[in-house]
């Protein structure tokens, strides 16, 4: 669910119905997750596949904020035709509609989120009944009957939906804005900036060299930021979901840039370099006091162990870890693997 459509739902005045993808067989044109907001005037938001299926599950909206009721539907062929532009081919959708009786636990999601912090929305699928899962293990309000405390947190670091339709229960992670700084505009934070662009990140480029930040070198979307790193990292805007990469020009830089990230929030932070250079510096870093679990939590030497060389490949490796990071996996980089070999 998008930050946008969140704040429709918190804002509104008028009864509402959250119609929302559960789980999906076959091929469909919406993953689970997406949210469809309904009022009395008909769609006011989102879509859960358009076409023919989007229909009926508007036209069950219309009865549920008449009756309050929820209704858990099983929606074929949603989308506009089988050789259309969302080329469905027969999949169904399971699609919770739920009138918003309370907006207790979409208020709580939504402060979590600004401050940079995950959240599972909870929803019972036979009432509707909500609660918001987060780190600390707590529900808000109580928790929904049938929900797992355990799934939830597993899911809240993997960032993935769940149906568990035993339990009647669906989990549905909300992920912040996720925001990376890349540290470096040479041939590899450039390739990096795209890639990572591609998958859904908010990059920043900060370089102090201006020919490294010129537009044309990164898509549309990559902001840059032509200051010194440590300059640039204190104007960064720092949180629980913030990610940070650095691959500067050299060896004095990266201690810079690393000495100024260990100061702030992140969810991940990574640096580049062969495993005596980075070994050098984080032990550097641990020298100059910083808290050693912290130094041990950067990812270094960074990405995945593809045998990358080129810039591409090894920004296909550095956004393969970012990608591994926002859905959970553990150790999966090179870093990790040292550390498995270490233990």
């Amino acid at each position: 669910m998008s930050l946008a459509l969140l704040d429709l739902l918190l804002a509104a005045r008028e009864p509402l119905v959250l119609c929302t993808v559960m789980q999906v067989k076959g091929s469909a044109p919406r993953h689970p997750g997406s949210w469809m907001l309904v009022g009395r005037g008909g769609l006011l938001a989102g879509s859960v596949g358009g076409g023919g299926g989007e229909a009926l599950v508007l036209e069950a909206a219309r009865e549920a904020l008449a009756d309050g009721e929820a209704r858990d539907l099983e929606v074929a062929k949603l989308g506009t035709a089988a050789e259309g532009p969302d080329m469905v081919c027969g999949g169904t959708a399971r699609i919770l509609v739920e009138p918003v009786a309370s907006k207790a636990a979409y208020t709580a999601a939504r402060e979590l989120l600004s401050r940079g912090e995950r959240a599972v929305l909870v929803r019972r699928t036979a009432t509707g009944q909500s609660a918001v899962f987060d780190a600390t293990g707590a529900f808000t309000p109580e928790a929904p009957e049938g929900a797992d405390a355990a799934t939830a947190r597993r899911l809240l670091e993997q960032g993935k939906p769940l149906l568990d339709a035993e339990a009647g229960v669906f989990y549905d992670p909300l992920l912040p804005p996720e925001r990376l700084l890349v540290l470096g505009g040479g041939h590899v934070g450039r390739a990096v900036a795209a890639a990572a662009d591609a998958v859904g990140f908010t990059v920043t480029v900060a370089d102090d060299r201006a020919e490294f930040l010129s537009p044309e070198r990164y898509p549309a979307g990559v902001e840059t930021l032509p200051s010194g790193y440590t300059e640039a990292v204190d104007a960064f805007p720092w949180d629980a979901s913030a990610y940070v990469v650095i691959v500067t020009r050299g060896h004095l830089a990266d201690l810079e840039s690393l000495r100024a990230v260990l100061g702030k929030p992140w969810r991940y932070a990574g640096m580049i370099g062969s495993r005596k250079k980075v070994r050098l510096i984080l032990e550097q870093a641990i020298a100059d006091g910083f808290d050693r679990a912290k130094v041990e939590a950067v990812h270094a030497p960074i990405g995945l162990d593809i045998g990358a060389e080129t810039p591409e490949e090894l920004a296909v490796s550095i956004v393969g870890e970012l990608v591994a990071v926002r859905r959970g996996v553990p150790n999966a980089g090179i870093s990790g693997r040292a550390r498995r070999s270490a233990s």
